[in-house]
């Protein structure tokens, strides 16, 4: 039986309501750490409720803020979602908010603002809301390790990212009331989640088959500091409900496809991979570019779905966004993080010159759909403990957040990670473990970073540590 968590009914007058999705914490429109803020969002069902919002250091200092109201009429489906935004909050403080339905509590909660101190420390799955019993132990784990805010790299809800699959597979994993390893954890009441955008999250674009799909449009609240590009996911069906899809969104479609974010000393930047995008695409290059060289972050990281660089035999054709390595080694990025294949993989350090076409773009779909050929560079004599400085960025896929893991046999046995040919593939991973589920977790403190790797029991599987 699925988990229906989260729950809650309230009578009000001879009818009833149901809260859908209990308010959770989203970071809203606050990228670089001159400004901060927070969303707090919920949902209930067609009957309207006289809600307030309330916030302070301490329940002794509430103030109001205003609250929104979204009517959401998707196919015969009426829904309403609420949002209301925290502005002009202090760094590393400390932030308590109440949500009241007429006279009574329905939320009371905790959360943390972003740091500007030196140091930072998160929590990385993704490929995970498709309601497992691995999907609940993961969400779990993260929630003991107590996160600053928790990084998706995609593929955030199976199988198309309609609203009908949050709120079955995703909510009650992840904002409950209670925890548990074979429930899941009250996480995104307290700590905020940035996600980046994966192919199941757009594969219910056609509006008219799927009136509640692209529902990562209005379940989440994020940055919205990166330029609308031509190739970009398009909201297609009906025209009436594409009109009032756009309406209701406003600039978070498909702004949020694309955005960036400091948190204490690391800077990450969460880009659109999916197959509609142009790598090639000079406005794409100029703002990844852009975007780094104005950052002062001692860390440096890109997360995104599809991996350049993947030894799994699954998904392995799909190599287009190493066309980016250059751009992202002149941008002096550290790590890139990824998901897609459903395990987990870490690379060398490495550094990549993909093959060029006769416009000297990288060519991509050389020797099959999607392909990158190209001349690799790979430090070997990076260890992530006596000799911890790479030359070359590492790249992880990390994409065993709960969903059916892929290539189980592969695990931890290199001799079966061959591909070939030699332009196209070189003995670049150094760890792939594919027999259980598992996330990511970085920590850093000035010019030093960790990366663990953790499973569904909190055993730790890697670590490497890195030094500037």
């Amino acid at each position: 039986m699925r988990l229906l968590i989260g729950i809650l009914l309230f009578h009000l007058s001879s009818s009833a309501q149901q809260i859908l999705v209990s308010p959770y914490i989203q970071p809203g429109n606050a990228s670089t750490l001159d400004y901060e803020e927070k969303v707090v969002i919920w949902q209930t069902d067609n009957v309207a409720g006289q809600f307030s919002v309330e916030y302070g250091k301490s329940p002794n200092q509430y103030i109001s803020a205003e609250v929104q109201t979204t009517h959401l009429h998707l196919g015969g489906r009426h829904l309403i979602l609420y949002r209301s935004v925290l502005p002009k909050l202090e760094f590393d403080q400390s932030y308590y908010y109440r949500v009241t339905l007429m006279t009574k509590p329905i939320m009371e909660a905790k959360f943390e603002t972003r740091s500007r101190k030196p140091s930072s420390r998160f929590v990385i799955f993704g490929d995970c809301g498709v309601g497992s019993p691995a999907e609940a132990e993961i969400a779990y784990q993260a929630y003991l390790k107590k996160p600053e805010f928790i990084l998706i790299t995609g593929d955030n809800v199976y199988s198309r990212g309609q609203v009908s699959e949050y709120l079955q597979n995703y909510f009650p994993y992840y904002n409950r009331e209670d925890a548990g390893p074979d429930k899941g954890a009250p996480l995104m009441r307290s700590i905020p989640f940035y996600l980046s955008i994966g192919n199941h999250d757009v594969g219910a674009a056609d509006l008219g088959r799927f009136p509640d799909g692209l529902a990562y449009y209005y379940y989440f609240d994020l940055p919205l500091n990166g330029p609308v590009f031509k190739n970009t996911v398009v909201a297609t069906g009906r025209a009436d409900r594409v009109d009032t899809f756009r309406q209701v969104i406003g600039s978070r479609f498909p702004g949020m496809a694309n955005f960036s974010f400091d948190h204490g000393n690391v800077h990450i930047t969460c880009l659109d991979s999916n197959p509609h995008i142009n790598v090639n695409d000079p406005e794409l290059i100029s703002w990844i570019e852009n975007d780094m060289k104005n950052s002062k972050a001692t860390w440096k990281i890109v997360a995104f779905h599809h991996p350049g660089f993947n030894s799994s035999n699954a998904h392995y054709e799909g190599q287009w966004m190493r066309a980016l390595a250059p751009v992202f080694e002149r941008s002096g990025v550290d790590l890139v993080l990824n998901g897609h294949v459903h395990n987990y993989q870490r690379s060398y350090p490495l550094h990549f010159e993909p093959k060029k076409d006769s416009t000297g773009k990288p060519l991509i779909g050389a020797n099959g759909r999607g392909r990158v050929d190209g001349v690799f560079k790979i430090d070997k004599k990076f260890d992530g403990s006596k000799k911890n400085e790479p030359d070359g960025i590492i790249y992880i896929v990390t994409g065993a957040g709960g969903a059916r893991l892929y290539d189980t046999a592969l695990s931890e046995k290199p001799e079966r990670w061959v591909h070939t040919p030699a332009e196209n593939w070189m003995p670049f991973t150094v760890k792939l473990i594919s027999r259980t589920h598992s996330f990511s977790m970085i920590e850093t403190k000035n010019d030093r970073l960790i990366l663990r790797q953790f499973d569904t029991k909190g055993n730790e599987l890697d670590k490497i540590e890195l030094e500037k």
